[in-house]
Order: structure tokens, then C-alpha cells, then sequence
């Protein structure tokens, strides 16, 4: 082979290839982009700002220190309330699944939990607490709590008998047989459960910080709602799905896999 055709050869520029589901993620993201700047040049900007307007704002108000004090605010709510509600949901939920008399006992309660409108929950947590973090803590743990025990409930029905007999009759302790064996199982419903929770936490603390706060994001959105400035609710309201989306990747992709590393397929031999 001739020195011509190895330099021809090392010249060769080859293509990036995208993986497919990066390609679609990519393409589903330039479409929202698309789309946002076709709203924004029909209706106007003051009505709908553009990114770039937008993302000017954000600067701007992360200059000044407010932006950080108030995502950080909301951010520190629904922590708190969060994992309170999961840790009680998840020991209620369980309990719920494995006991019938547990399950009749605390029915009602969930019923009544689902069905009363959220927005009276944090009313009267305002009225009998006080205007104050408490009573948004205290009311957002009653609104996310029964569909984490509902979801973890129906997990727990859902358990394979059969694994457990078996870890049974091999002579397993109980305790290793939880950790081994039901919580395993029980892990697709804790993750499923905790990104609802929390994407269902985002938004109603949204509705009491509006009501009730005098931080946060909810307040910035009333608060710049009250002057028209659609700039300001744009760029509160961004920045929150930004920093929820960044915390759902977190449950969905790394704590995910960390979970479930056990449901990697089995390679045979031959």
C-alpha cells in the first residue's frame, strides 16, 4: 500500500454519530425552544418573552442574590416536607399492604386524604398554625402523604410470595430476607412513588408560598403577577423546573441505577 493512500486514509473525517435517544432528547428539546420563540413573536414579548429576554432576567436577578434566596427557600420546604411524607408513607404504605386490620384501619383516612381539595388543606393550616413555614410544611406533608402510601401499598400487594417462601425454606433470617428479598422488589415503587411526590411537592408549595409566604418562588410569581411582568413569572418559574428537572434526573438516572443494578441480565455461556 502506498504512503499516498495511508495519508488519504488517516484524513478521513469521520461523522459524529448521536446515540438515538440522545438524537431524540435533542430534537424534542429544539422543538420546545422552537416553539416557545413562535408563541413568543405571536403574541409579544410583554405578554411572552423570548429566551433570550428571559435568561436576562435570570442573570440579573442572580446578580442581586434574590433568585438563589428564593429557589433556595422553596427548595428547603419541599425537602423538608418530602422526606417526612416518604419516610411516614412508606412505613404506612407497607404496614397497609401486609396487614388487612392495619389497612381497614387507616382506609377512611386515605380516602378522605385523596379527596379533600389541597388548596383547603393549606387554608386551614394558615388559619389554625399561622402564616409561617410550619403550617406550608405541615399542609404540604397531608397533601403528598396518601398517594405515597396508596402507591406503596399496592407495591407491597404486588410482592412476589413465592421468593419470600423460598428464602424461608433455604432458613434466612427475616431481616436479611427484607433486605434481600422485599426490598428488591419494592424499590420500581419507592423511586416511581418519590418522583411523584416530589414533582406533586413542587407545585403545590407553589400554591402556599402564594397564599400565605413572604419567600420563595411562589411569592416572586404573585409578586411580579401583581405589576403584569411576565418577564419575572417566566423566569421564576423556569428556573424552578430547571432545578426539578436536575433533581428528577438525580431519582430517575443515578439513584435509579444504584437501585435496580440487581436487574442486570444474566449472561450465559455458549
Amino acid at each position: 500500500m502506498s504512503q499516498e493512500t495511508l495519508g488519504r486514509r488517516s484524513l478521513t473525517i469521520r461523522p459524529i454519530v448521536l446515540p438515538t435517544g440522545l438524537f431524540l432528547r435533542l430534537v424534542g428539546l429544539l422543538a420546545l425552544l422552537a416553539a416557545w420563540l413562535l408563541a413568543s413573536r405571536s403574541l409579544g414579548g410583554e405578554l411572552m418573552p423570548g429566551p433570550v429576554a428571559t435568561w436576562e432576567f435570570i442573570v440579573r436577578e442572580y446578580d442581586r442574590g434574590t433568585l438563589f434566596f428564593h429557589v433556595w427557600a422553596t427548595m428547603r420546604r419541599v425537602l423538608i416536607a418530602f422526606s417526612l411524607a416518604m419516610v411516614a408513607g412508606a412505613v404506612l404504605g407497607v404496614a397497609m399492604g401486609v396487614s388487612r386490620v392495619i389497612d381497614q384501619l387507616f382506609e377512611v383516612w386515605v380516602v378522605v386524604g385523596l379527596t379533600v381539595p389541597r388548596i383547603v388543606l393549606f387554608v386551614m393550616a394558615y388559619l389554625i398554625i399561622g402564616l409561617n413555614d410550619r403550617s406550608a410544611i405541615a399542609a404540604l406533608i397531608l397533601t403528598v402523604l396518601p398517594t405515597i402510601i396508596v402507591q406503596v401499598r399496592e407495591g407491597t400487594r404486588a410482592l412476589d410470595p413465592k421468593l419470600i417462601e423460598m428464602a424461608r425454606s433455604y432458613r434466612r433470617s427475616p431481616p436479611l430476607i427484607f433486605r434481600r428479598v422485599v426490598v428488591p422488589q419494592l424499590m420500581p415503587y419507592f423511586i416511581g412513588t418519590a418522583r411523584g411526590a416530589l414533582s406533586l411537592s413542587w407545585k403545590m408549595i407553589v400554591l402556599a408560598e402564594l397564599l400565605g409566604r413572604t419567600s420563595g418562588v411562589g411569592y416572586q410569581i404573585s409578586f411580579y403577577f401583581q405589576f403584569f411582568n411576565m418577564n419575572g413569572i417566566m423566569a421564576y418559574g423556569l428556573t424552578m423546573m430547571v432545578v426539578l428537572a436536575i433533581i428528577d434526573f438525580g431519582f430517575s438516572g443515578i439513584l435509579g441505577r444504584a437501585a435496580f443494578r440487581w436487574r442486570k441480565p444474566v449472561r450465559l455461556a455458549g
